[in-house]
């Protein structure tokens, strides 16, 4: 039976033997792990798939990248779907499927307004992925230009016409917070408030 749940920090070995063995080593060349090279995770988003004995079968993960507009030099902060990877001994199982599924819902839950990642359009369309042409927006490198699909919800600036992916290297706790939407702030600052509030009497 395969079970789906968020990711846990001692999980990490386990999913890099997992890409590794979806992806090979050459996985660590491409312009996408330049993204999240020396960059945390989006913890309270990333989930697993594991097996009937726990091990890590599925994985799906989200990070905060920069989207930097090449003409005005303006930078916005987004989420950055990748890697999935099911073990290939369980593909073609519906794994990855169910992993997309529920890791957008709680991302639309919390109120994420957009995506991104690199990947085929064939297969993402079905999760409302579509290509950010005609707006021209590259990996390091200049790399995967044609490749690069978009997922949004409700009202949010456009993409820049002319722009780039890039690493994201916060100044402060206050950049890393402001990838967060308005809704999980005031979910976290409302959980911390009654944390602090003493019993009544």
């Amino acid at each position: 039976m395969i079970t789906y749940g968020p990711e846990r920090p001692f999980e990490g070995g386990q999913i890099d033997q997992l890409l590794d063995k979806a992806f090979g080593p050459a996985r660590l060349m491409k312009a996408s792990y330049r993204l999240r090279q020396d960059v945390a995770p989006v913890q309270h988003l990333s989930m697993v798939a594991r097996d009937g004995e726990g091990r890590v079968v599925g994985t799906i993960r989200f990070w905060p990248v920069t989207v930097r507009d090449m003409l005005t030099g303006r930078e916005s902060t987004t989420l950055y779907l990748g890697p999935l990877a099911v073990d290939p001994d369980t593909q073609g199982s519906g794994i990855g499927s169910s992993l997309m599924k529920k890791a957008l819902a709680k991302v639309d839950r919390l109120g994420y307004q957009r995506v991104m990642l690199v990947g085929d359009a064939g297969y993402y369309g079905r999760f409302g992925f579509v290509p950010v042409k005609p707006c021209h927006i590259t990996l390091p490198g200049g790399a995967d230009a044609d490749r690069l699909l978009v997922r949004q919800r409700g009202m949010i600036a456009a993409l820049p016409a002319v722009g780039q992916l890039v690493r994201f290297a916060p100044a402060s706790d206050e950049a890393v917070a402001a990838l967060e939407p308005a809704r999980l702030r005031a979910a976290k600052a409302s959980k911390s408030a009654k944390a602090v509030t003493p019993a009544a009497a």
